[in-house]
């Protein structure tokens, strides 16, 4: 008994000894910004091409109605695309869990950044990736089709699981976007390009220290992480 009790114990030390390795080496990996491997297969996003629609992914709201900093971008994006004219509307999709869908709040704010309040259309019934294929199809119907073109505009790490879906229901012309920027100033953009402020000086602050580097890193780690569970979990289900 007492032989199992030492093995245990010796069994207890060396993983404990293999945990606390392996960690030191991953905060190492991700202090030293080494590529991180496992989020690069998740990115299938690509040029813009002409096409019927653009379709702004919700990527979730605020406790106070507005999007996240990654519905920003998405927002962006989609304004910059509409812009340069690659489609001449912009979906907005995504149910949300507040009061007003997240499809109405991104499109409030793409008015916001100067698209025409007539381009918008709106998709507030999906709840989850798996949904917008279907949801788009009933609440636009007569509009898009399977053989539309679409322009699907979401973050990188989620362009994976975004085509897979759409590829599965069986959209043939569709094409995931990440980032885009008008190639002039975008005449949607109503802010200002230079400060009226004569005492305004721009400063070279930058966010490189080591802590934001690991807050930033580690970021993308753990959405990779959970995107790659999320395909198997789709997988699973049939529904990629």
């Amino acid at each position: 008994m007492s032989g199992i009790v030492r093995l245990l114990g010796r069994a207890i030390r060396w993983g404990l000894l293999v945990a606390g390795a392996l960690s030191t080496l991953g905060f190492l990996w991700l202090l030293a910004g080494l590529p991180l491997l496992i989020d690069a297969p998740l990115n299938v996003a690509a040029a813009p091409a002409q096409a019927d629609a653009i379709i702004c992914i919700g990527g979730g709201t605020t406790s106070h109605d507005l999007p996240t900093d990654e519905g920003w971008q998405r927002i962006y994006t989609s304004v910059q695309l509409l812009a340069d004219h690659y489609a001449p509307v912009v979906v907005f999709t995504g149910r949300g869990n507040e009061k007003v869908s997240e499809a109405e709040i991104y499109a409030d704010a793409a008015r916001w950044l100067g698209m025409p309040a007539d381009a918008a259309r709106l998709d507030p019934l999906p709840a989850g990736t798996a949904d917008h294929p279907a949801t788009l199809l009933k609440s636009l119907a007569g509009t898009i089709t399977r053989d539309s073109r679409l322009l699907l505009v979401t973050s990188n790490v989620h362009s994976r699981r975004v085509l897979m879906t759409f590829r599965k229901k069986g959209f043939t012309h569709v094409r995931v976007v990440s980032d885009y920027t008008a190639r002039a100033r975008s005449p949607l953009d109503t802010r200002k390009a230079v400060s009226t402020l004569p005492a305004f000086q721009s400063d070279s602050k930058q966010y490189g220290d080591p802590m934001f580097t690991l807050i930033q890193r580690s970021s993308v780690l753990l959405r990779a992480l959970r995107e790659w569970t999320a395909i198997g979990v789709y997988w699973w289900k049939g529904q990629v």
